[in-house]
């Protein structure tokens, strides 16, 4: 145990020395834990389109089940990609989360979840990772009725630093992140809606069936991912699973592949 960090709800780290990439690529580590976080590529056409599980780690881990889904789906179907894309899949954007309720680095099942989830929802640093990014940010942020950190500054969490350079250089067609659990789908924007990502959220709402809200009505959101990749001309949607625990794989099968025809068609009219 000797030089292993400790999570901020008191669990030690794990030792990474056996870690399974399955068959990904590092982009990252997560802040105290120095757990890898990890992209999988699918097809090689020269559009993107990346889906992030996992912002909340192991608060929302069913966003994080629903991604090694259709990364599963991708490498059991790959004609699902077509020649003008490459599909990226990120699972999980914050693994010391994940592993401060359940004690596993990488793919886990619903039992290994703790009967609390709460501390999952943060990085090692106590950090809200989607209250960390360069939009109307601040460091006193808002989950719901409880006050949670920002972070010292943008971007001052090595996750986000990784997966935002990531994103910047991958300039995807769009970005979809999946979280839990409003039940429904937001494009992006900041300060005001973001019109290409309008688009992409009515395409994504229409097949799927879940409601289209153009802003997150529950509570003040400040520092998000997706209304900052939208400031950089990189439409985004966010997708909140139905519960905690549901992934809602058909509703959510059948959104992705409208958006993969959509971001598709306009590849090639391009």
């Amino acid at each position: 145990t000797v030089g292993r960090d400790i999570l901020h709800n008191q669990f030690l780290c794990p030792s990474l020395d056996e870690f399974d990439l399955d068959g990904g690529t590092v982009i990252g580590q997560s802040a105290v834990c120095q757990i890898p976080l990890v992209s999988y590529q699918f097809g090689e056409g020269e559009t993107s389109l990346v889906l992030v599980g996992g912002m909340h780690g192991g608060y929302e881990w069913n966003s994080i089940l629903l991604a090694y889904t259709f990364l599963d789906y991708l490498r059991q179907n790959p004609e699902t990609v077509p020649d003008s894309l490459n599909i990226i899949v990120i699972p999980n954007a914050n693994p010391d989360g994940l592993y401060a309720v359940t004690r596993q680095t990488g793919r886990f099942t619903e039992d290994d979840v703790d009967e609390d989830a709460v501390p999952g929802r943060f990085n090692g640093n106590f950090v809200d990772l989607n209250r960390n990014w360069a939009c109307e940010w601040t460091a006193n942020a808002t989950w719901q009725d409880n006050p949670v950190s920002g972070g010292a500054e943008p971007f001052s969490e090595p996750e986000n630093q990784r997966l935002r350079d990531f994103l910047l250089a991958a300039d995807p067609a769009a970005v979809l992140f999946l979280h839990s659990a409003a039940g429904g789908v937001y494009a992006a924007g900041c300060g005001q809606i973001d019109a290409a990502s309008q688009i992409l959220a009515t395409v994504y709402s229409q097949a799927s069936g879940y409601p289209q809200n153009d802003e997150f009505q529950h509570y003040n959101i400040t520092g998000d991912a997706s209304n900052w990749l939208a400031m950089q001309g990189i439409p985004a949607i966010t997708v909140e699973l139905s519960t905690h625990e549901a992934i809602d794989w058909r509703m959510n099968l059948a959104g992705l592949n409208a958006l993969i025809d959509h971001i598709d068609s306009q590849a090639i009219d391009n």
